[in-house]
């Protein structure tokens, strides 16, 4: 039986932390073992029952040099033997390298899900070229832009695999957005979804809302360590009153499904889930160009794309879109995601990237 073993140690359920619970269930379902790393009392419950998926809690991820963190990954390496091991946050990359390498473990697949300016050429130097790790990108745009550092990436040890997703059916539950919130049966519900952070623009909502007529209203789902920060700031703004957040939601199609339009107005992705999920539903988009969007949107054949900070743009797009100047067909959307972004791609890449078949 091939092992791998998945560290995910986040206090934030987000789409990196999506992708390792569906990569860990398609391969569990595949006869792969999988042991998957969390921090204690973080989100274990969301792994329970998928069939041969372990879950390791650890107490803490430490600092780079904490002798007890990586003290711990060897033991748990040693024990497990994994054929494999995959970090999905890029805080994690030297201790479980590090680990990986005392351990005996060759094989070591690093995940980077958005741009980063390179801050330890030294520390990078170490994983990637004397520890020899494989580095995961999610879109060609992030995989061109880790290779402009040539001294420290080579291009077969750079891979790019696409997420991937299974097409959620068109009919099934909603949110009664609309009754929640007590909002009119001519309101426009627009979607945004994704952690609270700066780099997903959401502190401009208010400006973009000011710009669109009285009865389009924003739906935000997700949680985030700057939601405190980001819904003050907005809640300080008139326009806030067409603004509602919903928290954490369990079930994403069901959203999807209860929005007329979508709008990520990020400031920074590699490639956007949330913009998959959309589409996946039928649901028309507008997206900030952000790494990874152009490829999914293929270059506006599938999405309407503006300049990042463009909230004139946004506002623009998303008035065309609900006039019907703008539109997509949702059939039209869904096999392009069915056809480019498919769960079988996915999982057969990894597999091949993991165990090499």
């Amino acid at each position: 039986m091939k092992k791998t073993v998945m560290f995910c140690p986040s206090k934030v359920w987000g789409g990196i932390e999506k992708n390792v619970l569906l990569r860990a269930r398609l391969l569990g379902q595949q006869g792969v073992a999988v042991y998957v790393v969390l921090l204690k009392g973080f989100f274990a419950d969301r792994f329970q029952g998928l069939e041969n998926v372990t879950v390791v809690e650890v107490p803490s991820r430490g600092g780079d040099f904490n002798v007890f963190v990586v003290a711990n990954y060897v033991r748990l390496l040693k024990r497990v033997r994994p054929d494999a091991v995959f970090a999905a946050l890029k805080k994690d990359w030297w201790l479980v390298t590090l680990s990986s390498k005392l351990a005996g473990v060759g094989n070591v697949i690093l995940y980077l899900g958005i741009a980063r300016r390179v801050k330890s050429p030294i520390k990078f130097f170490l994983i990637f070229r004397l520890m020899n790790a494989i580095l995961m990108v999610n879109s060609d745009s992030l995989r061109d832009s880790m290779l402009r550092h040539k001294r420290l990436f080579r291009p077969e040890r750079v891979r790019r695999i696409y997420n991937g997703f299974e097409l959620p059916p068109k009919d099934g539950p909603h949110l009664s957005i609309r009754e929640h919130l007590g909002l009119s049966d001519d309101s426009v519900v627009i979607g945004c979804a994704g952690r609270f952070s700066p780099q997903k623009g959401f502190d401009l909502l208010p400006d973009i809302v000011a710009r669109l007529p009285a009865n389009l209203h924003v739906v935000h789902v997700g949680q985030g360590e700057f939601e405190a920060e980001i819904k003050a700031g907005i809640q300080a703004r008139p326009e806030s009153g067409r603004i509602h957040f919903l928290g954490y939601q369990s079930d994403m199609p069901a959203f999807f499904r209860s929005l007329d339009l979508f709008l990520l107005c990020s400031r920074n992705e590699g490639m956007a889930n949330v913009l998959n999920e959309a589409l996946s539903l039928g649901v028309p988009v507008v997206s900030t160009r952000v790494p990874g969007s152009e490829e999914l949107l293929e270059n506006g054949r599938f999405g309407v794309l503006v300049d990042i900070d463009d909230v004139d743009a946004m506002a623009t797009a998303i008035r065309n879109i609900v006039c019907g100047e703008t539109g997509f067909e949702p059939e039209e959307l869904r096999a392009w995601i069915a056809q480019s972004f498919g769960m079988d791609r996915m999982i057969r890449e990894t597999r091949e990237l993991f165990f090499g078949a």
